[in-house]
């Protein structure tokens, strides 16, 4: 005889099953909306709560903040320290080149940290509805 859910565990048991039912396409286009910088919180928010994981989300932020200490560190071990000799003014806005890679690898290394964690999620997902049953 097969026990009754509680509703709880009816809710994890469908967000389990969304979570599977996520094709490679599906869950990139997760990862790549939820990278955008300020935008991406409405869909980091909306897939953590449809799937009630925020493994995903933990895994972006965690990748974010190791590629984003590692794209400043070897700016700043590589660009000479302000004020030293032979260095021309700039004009204003002349230096974008290294804030927009900082923000391009910030939004790679979330989108790909965010995906990892939803390939983690998943694995949970059917371990769960294994158990389950």
């Amino acid at each position: 005889m097969k026990r009754q859910l509680t509703a709880r565990e009816a809710a994890l048991n469908t967000a389990c099953r969304l979570r599977l039912a996520d094709r490679p396409s599906t869950r990139w286009r997760w990862a790549l909306a939820s990278a955008m910088p300020l935008v991406g919180i409405v869909p980091l928010f909306l897939h953590a709560r449809s799937r009630r994981t925020w493994i995903p989300a933990l895994y972006g932020l965690t990748a974010l903040a190791s590629a984003t200490f590692a794209v400043i560190t070897m700016f700043g071990a590589s660009s000479p320290p302000p004020g030293a000799g032979g260095s021309t003014p700039q004009a204003p806005g002349a230096n974008r080149g290294p804030t927009l890679l900082v923000l391009l690898t910030a939004m790679a290394a979330f989108s790909g940290g965010h995906r990892l964690g939803q390939d983690r999620a998943a694995r949970q997902g059917a371990e769960w509805l294994r158990l389950d049953d």
